[in-house]
């Protein structure tokens, strides 16, 4: 009887524990955005692509928040340490240059910004080398392109797509339909949405968890009822050089 009782407390605890880290712990944000979309809008190189594969999304960027029920509750900047590539590895950099590039600004500033504001928060207290290496597993892991390909929706300019047939892809992979959200980039003069950013969310220790802050990305707005998935292909013919080419990140960096 005794151990019986036992048991029981120890299940009790282990199920209050688990609860209490979904709620009071961390939460991590993975962000991807897609080429197409991001394209249409701005001025994407050969040069800020890296080595991107055409097939899959590109990183924005893994995002520490601690999350108490719905409220959202980004951290960033947490310690004093600058970004320096010297410091990753070669599998690292070889990592990165296919899944986690600038698109349409300097990749080198764009990964710099997401370490000092986003990386330096991270929990776990991971160096530079571990923290891009993890991101960049994480493009491989979750490759939005695929998990979408699996469901049979692949880039089509003229197929106009609905919140369920994407949140049905990803509820396959992810266990749960609310363990993402994405956002719309809108075409003002057709009135077109293109689906731009895709978040999945996960507790501390990387399981799929609900997606509580629905915060939009600056610059991109919730989707209608219906979007579109535009094609991608970044030909060496668009390759142009680098002065003529303006910096607009501080406009989208998260």
């Amino acid at each position: 009887m005794k151990t019986t009782i036992l048991l029981l407390l120890y299940i009790i605890n282990q199920a209050y524990c688990q609860q209490n880290d979904e709620i009071l712990g961390y939460m991590y944000v993975f962000a991807q955005e897609w080429p197409g979309s991001i394209c249409k809008f701005q001025k994407c190189t050969k040069t800020y692509m890296g080595n991107y594969d055409n097939a899959r999304w590109n990183t924005h960027g893994l995002w520490p928040n601690t999350m108490l029920q719905t409220s959202c509750g980004m951290i960033f900047n947490c310690k004093d340490e600058e970004y320096d590539e010297d410091k990753l590895t070669i599998a690292t950099k070889t990592l990165i240059d296919v899944t986690w590039n600038g698109m349409y600004s300097d990749t080198f500033t764009f990964r710099k910004h997401e370490w000092e504001k986003h990386g330096t928060c991270h929990p776990d207290n991971l160096s530079q080398n571990g923290y891009m290496s993890r991101v960049g597993n994480l493009n491989n892991q979750y490759n939005y392109y695929k998990i979408l390909a699996s469901a049979g929706i692949y880039p089509d300019d003229d197929r106009q797509l609905t919140d369920g047939e994407v949140r049905a892809a990803f509820t396959k992979v992810l266990g749960i339909s609310t363990a993402m959200s994405y956002t719309c980039q809108k075409d003002s003069s057709t009135g077109k949405f293109y689906i731009a950013e895709l978040r999945t969310c996960f507790t501390q220790a990387m399981k799929p968890r609900t997606c509580d802050c629905s915060k939009p990305v600056s610059a991109f707005v919730t989707c209608g009822k219906t979007f579109y998935y535009p094609t991608f292909l970044l030909s060496v013919d668009e390759q142009i050089e680098l002065e003529e080419i303006p910096d607009l990140s501080n406009g989208f960096l998260e």
